[in-house]
């Protein structure tokens, strides 16, 4: 990959202060805190009946935290995408066919590394997607492809991507990606054995490289955060076709 450097704007030292200073809490504190607040809201201690709001809350306060943080930033990508234009809709195409490319070798990976560790592919973020979507699928299809697609955008493309992209243009692709792809396992990944999260972990690296692609070739990350709720609206899609 040719190390150049394309104008996907900037951000400023408050910004990435912001953003890094709400990096525990991401991964943490607001996890606790979304299924504090639906507890206290609707009364109930039943972990099947909080999946979905508390998914729903987790979602909501990221994506308003981080939209807060990244507001002038996120302003100035909104502008970047109006004057992309329809142009933008090309982007979209080619960063979802160049996933679709990945999503198929990685696959092949998923087989490979099964047959390699002897171990069997398990991905507990999907099945709690799943679980969402089928239990109260309006605060899943909000979760999933409005307020999830804002925030982890904000974090991985705006925050990890464009924060490393003059430094280095590969290792911006590589750490976000590898960035987005944990973020998704490690709630799980240390209660399951290390190679089923190895044999995970390719599932989530198209998604990672084809959001950056497209923020790149658009030069605002406003055309990686509508490719996200595509893909994830599509995937709803789909798990509804399979039921």
């Amino acid at each position: 990959m040719e190390e150049k450097c394309c104008d996907i704007g900037t951000l400023r030292r408050s910004e990435i202060i912001g953003g890094l200073a709400y990096l525990p809490m991401f991964l943490f504190g607001s996890q606790f805190l979304a299924v504090w607040l639906v507890m206290l809201i609707t009364g109930s201690r039943n972990t099947s009946d909080l999946i979905a709001p508390a998914n729903f809350a987790f979602a909501g306060l990221n994506a308003l935290a981080l939209g807060f943080i990244f507001r002038r930033y996120l302003l100035d990508q909104a502008r970047r995408i109006l004057a992309r234009g329809w142009a933008m809709l090309g982007d979209l195409l080619l960063g979802f066919l160049i996933y679709l490319g990945l999503a198929m070798l990685a696959s092949r990976a998923v087989a490979l590394l099964q047959e390699l560790l002897h171990a069997e592919y398990y991905n507990a973020n999907q099945e709690a997607v799943e679980t969402s979507l089928f239990i109260a699928p309006v605060f899943a299809i909000l979760s999933g492809c409005v307020l999830a697609p804002i925030g982890e955008e904000l974090l991985f493309r705006g925050l990890a991507f464009c924060g490393l992209y003059r430094k280095s243009r590969i290792l911006a692709y590589a750490l976000s990606m590898l960035f987005f792809a944990l973020v998704h396992l490690y709630s799980s990944m240390f209660s399951q054995p290390i190679a089923v999260t190895l044999i995970t972990l390719p599932v989530y690296l198209p998604h990672g490289f084809a959001l950056a692609w497209v923020y790149e070739r658009s030069g605002s990350i406003c055309c990686s955060i509508f490719l996200h709720a595509a893909m994830n609206a599509i995937s709803f899609l789909a798990i509804h076709a399979l039921r």
